[in-house]
């Protein structure tokens, strides 16, 4: 993971000042949590830093990069959404494999960081493991953080 820095971030909407100016440096590895009241501008700073939403003046440096007006697929940057909700066609397996597929990565390596994952959700059945029902609310969990937590060019 990447230190993330934010250098004067404002997003307006309109004459709305959104977010009216933040300074902030997450350290890489680094645990940051956004805590305020519904419609205090959280999504909006997270949806800012992953390139979802312009910003209206600032600056976003991601790795040392400023990243402030590329597109979120060039950003190196994955959202896990509150819901648990996996790709209910695709088994435990599959949806973990999902970003590393889209983004190329060989069978084996692929092979390697899911059975990886699987040890770390204590999962000893069969590498295909269950779809839907069968999973339990914390291994979904899990499964959504380890699919998103893979990027390319980032070690697994």
């Amino acid at each position: 993971m990447a230190a993330v820095r934010l250098e004067q971030v404002r997003k307006s909407f309109g004459p709305v000042d959104v977010i009216p100016g933040i300074d902030l440096h997450i350290q890489p590895r680094e645990l940051v949590v956004f805590v305020g009241p519904s419609g205090c501008g959280k999504s909006t700073l997270l949806r800012l830093i992953a390139g979802l939403e312009e910003v209206s003046d600032g600056r976003i440096h991601i790795g040392g990069r400023d990243v402030t007006d590329l597109p979120p697929a060039e950003r190196g940057v994955s959202m896990v959404f509150q819901s648990y909700a996996l790709y209910p066609h695709m088994d435990v397996y599959r949806n973990i494999a999902f970003g590393l597929k889209l983004a190329r990565t060989d069978r084996r390596t692929i092979d390697q960081k899911v059975r990886e994952a699987a040890r770390m959700l204590h999962r000893r059945r069969s590498a295909r493991w269950a779809h839907g029902p069968g999973i339990r609310r914390d291994e979904r969990r899990n499964c959504r953080l380890y699919r998103a937590g893979w990027q390319p060019g980032e070690p697994g």
